[in-house]
């Protein structure tokens, strides 16, 4: 795209970028492999639970798919953010969106007898991959799209994702009762192909894409070294701490509302579990409304505003939510209290891609992953504990008044403006491959 095309103009940093972000071929590319790429991963991981269902009729099997998916998180995730430090982003996404692709397919490899163990390893593969991949995609994003964007660029990501939770489950159960789990999981297989074509045709310098360079020092010692670093960078830089610590208190309730929510339609709501399906329909319908709504007026509220607000008022509505007894005015609250939901991620993810440095994003991203993800089991377990005398809809509301009290952390303790922390100096020719 030559520069009478594209005129850039100059944001609060003096980094020049594009008027309109769908004129970055980049981040086009990136966008629409992510969004084929999260409908197939919603088809797989519902064909998963109901083929394992159907294999065992037993919860623990279902369980062991749930902790096939998240023992990587704890077991790889800061450990995996050294390594696409180290690397090339663009590399490693191609690589292993490939190899997550051959791992959808590994149930169809093995015989039968070895079909429930096979989902298993193929469940855990997918997720040791994805690791590698979601802290390189930020790392990736820091790079395509220019600073004054990524508030835009979140929404669109984050609507894409919503509409993903929407399509994915709708179309996977009928899937798999029509012809069987080998479509479903050839849909996901054919997702990390398109998603790794996308990024083999981004065009950025190989500068942009492994900004790190790695010291003189190797092996574990190396690795812990720079896992440390990462955490060092977190407690010390204000936006990153404070964007943490928001962040752990609301998954503190997140937590517990996912593992109890089929119990509150259940018990409070006095409604057939049958009925949870419309009512997360509902939810996703909200996150998905609100994230468009939401990515409009984006760019006129400062990141730690929306982040913030949108926390508060998702935790106030579940606290409204809590206290209802009647299906169909939950219904409409969820759907309400949802609409917040979708800016979440609109204020979170530029706060981090502008308070951190493109050589440590891998490792800045893994490690907020790997709390919230902690921080998220910890919820369960003591929604579990405290389910056997306490209320449902008790706990709920405690689950609200968790996120609404992040919200107002956030307000209190988030700095107001957010300068990005570094500035790159591309020549114009490299302005012009990276953004436009």
């Amino acid at each position: 795209m030559s520069l009478e095309t594209t005129t850039p103009t100059p944001d609060a940093t003096g980094t020049k970028a594009p008027d309109t972000l769908l004129k970055n071929r980049n981040f086009l590319l990136l966008a629409s492999g992510q969004a084929i790429s999260n409908i197939g991963d919603f088809v797989f991981s519902t064909t998963l639970l109901v083929w394992v269902f159907s294999l065992t009729h037993s919860a623990t099997a279902i369980s062991g798919v749930l902790v096939a998916l998240n023992i990587p998180v704890f077991a790889l995730g800061p450990i995996a953010g050294v390594f696409v430090d180290r690397w090339n982003r663009r590399t490693t996404m191609v690589a292993t969106d490939l190899l997550r692709m051959a791992f959808a397919l590994l149930p169809f490899v093995v015989p039968e007898s070895l079909r429930l163990p096979a989902i298993y390893a193929s469940v855990f593969a997918i997720s040791s991959f994805s690791r590698f991949f979601m802290p390189a995609r930020m790392g990736m994003m820091q790079v395509i799209v220019a600073p004054q964007q990524q508030t835009r660029a979140a929404s669109i990501g984050q609507a894409t994702f919503a509409l993903s939770i929407i399509i994915g489950p709708a179309i996977a159960s009928p899937l798999y009762f029509l012809v069987g789990p080998f479509v479903a999981c050839s849909i996901n297989a054919a997702s990390f192909l398109v998603s790794a074509l996308c990024l083999m045709a981004v065009r950025a310098s190989r500068k942009e894409l492994r900004p790190y360079t790695q010291s003189e020092k190797s092996g574990i010692g190396a690795v812990v070294s720079e896992v440390y670093a990462g955490l060092r960078l977190i407690m010390k830089s204000r936006v990153l701490s404070m964007v943490m610590i928001l962040a752990l208190i609301a998954f503190l309730g997140v937590g517990a509302l996912n593992a109890l929510d089929i119990i509150f339609v259940v018990q409070r709501l006095h409604v057939s579990a049958s009925l949870y399906g419309p009512l997360t329909a509902v939810s996703g319908l909200g996150t998905l409304i609100g994230a468009i709504v939401i990515g409009i007026f984006a760019n006129r509220f400062k990141p730690s505003w929306l982040l913030s607000g949108c926390v508060l008022l998702l935790g106030t509505g579940i606290i409204i939510y809590a206290f209802q007894t009647w299906y169909v005015l939950a219904l409409v609250i969820i759907f309400l209290s949802c609409l917040p939901q979708g800016g979440i991620d609109i204020g979170f993810a530029p706060l981090i891609i502008q308070a951190t440095p493109r050589a440590m994003m891998g490792r800045v991203d893994a490690v907020m992953e790997t709390g919230m993800s902690g921080m998220g089991l910890i919820s369960v377990a003591l929604a579990g504990f405290f389910g056997q005398f306490v209320p449902v809809y008790l706990i709920f509301a405690v689950c609200g008044a968790l996120l609404a009290l992040s919200g107002v952390f956030g307000f209190i303790a988030l700095p107001r403006n957010v300068v990005p922390i570094e500035v790159q100096t591309e020549t114009t020719q490299e302005k012009e491959q990276l953004y436009g």
